[in-house]
């Protein structure tokens, strides 16, 4: 009984690079650090609301 050999097409070759480029950007992605995920910390300053501006207004004025 003889073996048969499977040549891949030509049109094969452009889908076999295309999945090697992806599985290339998945493992990429993998490699990176995981995400922080802690939704109570704050990593900026939030912005001052108008109510805040008012009352450090008059802080400021106010004599000590």
């Amino acid at each position: 009984m003889t073996k048969q050999i499977h040549h891949p097409l030509q049109s094969d070759e452009k889908h076999v690079e295309e999945v090697r480029k992806t599985i290339r950007e998945a493992r990429a992605a993998l490699e990176l650090p995981l995400p922080d995920t802690f939704l109570g910390r704050q990593t900026h300053e939030p912005f001052p609301s108008e109510n805040d501006d008012d009352a450090q207004d008059r802080q400021r004025h106010t004599p000590a």
